[in-house]
């Protein structure tokens, strides 16, 4: 008799840092679950990885004088090491350059692009570069000199207004299906106050989501539109179908055994793509 699976990821990291306490502490509590299944005898999956795509790596790359993938390339060992240091017995270990990443990106947006949740349009709106995020004028915050700052990271905002055509998600038609999810489910997200914090956030109305850019290459061509690629979290959150066979060959099988996973450990500065955005995307 097969195994009973359980599978765990922690986030993809951003390689614009070295890893740090934060990264260790989310690794080490994923490790410490999965270890204890491991123990009750569970065919277990610890996925982790290098988030290497978008505006913010492509320019902590320039500021290092290097091209982004040799950037990238020189971060892996950094979080290679620490996770050996650590002793954190992860399964698989996902780089979003690598070509088996591209292929599950390029996969999944094909199948949503051909059951028309996806548009194309122009954007307008506030910006925050070290978040990767778009924001309401009404999220942002000012500070001591009135300006407009990111409510996460306390940065400027800047208004992007460049009339650049992006494929859009239909986001907002989620809104319900989410809502009643999280009601059916009230152990989806935890701990309780940021199952709280998301579904407030989500009673306030959903707007529909930019998942690509054509003003720059650093990201996994769309198949369906040729200059455009998946921009950061259309291509990141992927990375968690890659860890377990989402769409290979060589591990043909992996995937329906092993989907759905139990738990996905996240920050609490990143609970609204991981709890809203990556939901929807799954539905």
């Amino acid at each position: 008799m097969p195994k009973e699976t359980y599978s765990v990821t922690t986030p993809i990291y951003y390689v614009n840092a070295a890893p740090h306490l934060g990264t260790a502490y989310t690794t080490i509590a994923a490790d410490t679950v999965t270890r204890y299944q491991r123990a009750n005898g569970k065919d277990v999956a610890l996925v982790t990885g290098m988030d290497e795509h978008g505006q913010k790596v492509a320019d902590t790359a320039a500021d290092h004088g290097m091209e982004p993938q040799a950037w990238c390339d020189s971060m892996e060992p950094a979080f290679r090491d620490a996770w050996e240091a650590l002793d954190i017995q992860y399964t698989d270990f996902v780089r979003t350059t690598e070509p088996r990443h591209a292929l599950t990106v390029q996969q999944f947006w094909q199948k949503l692009y051909d059951k028309g949740y996806l548009y194309k349009g122009a954007y307008e709106g506030w910006y925050c570069v070290h978040e990767e995020t778009y924001y309401a004028e009404s999220d942002l915050e000012k500070n001591e000199d009135g300006h407009l700052v990111c409510p996460d990271c306390k940065r400027p905002v800047q208004l992007m207004a460049s009339g650049e055509e992006n494929w859009f998600f239909k986001l907002s038609e989620f809104q319900q299906p989410l809502l009643d999810f999280y009601a059916a489910h009230p152990d989806f997200i935890m701990p309780e106050t940021r199952r709280n914090e998301i579904v407030s956030f989500v009673s306030r109305g959903l707007k529909d989501l930019s998942i690509s850019r054509s003003t720059f290459d650093w990201g996994v061509p769309l198949p369906f539109d040729e200059g455009h690629v998946a921009y950061v979290w259309a291509d990141a959150l992927l990375a968690y179908l890659t860890g377990i066979g989402y769409g290979s060959e060589e591990r043909a099988g992996e995937f329906e055994v092993r989907w759905p996973m139990q738990y996905h450990f996240v920050g609490k500065d990143i609970i609204r793509f991981h709890c809203v955005i990556w939901p929807a995307m799954l539905m």
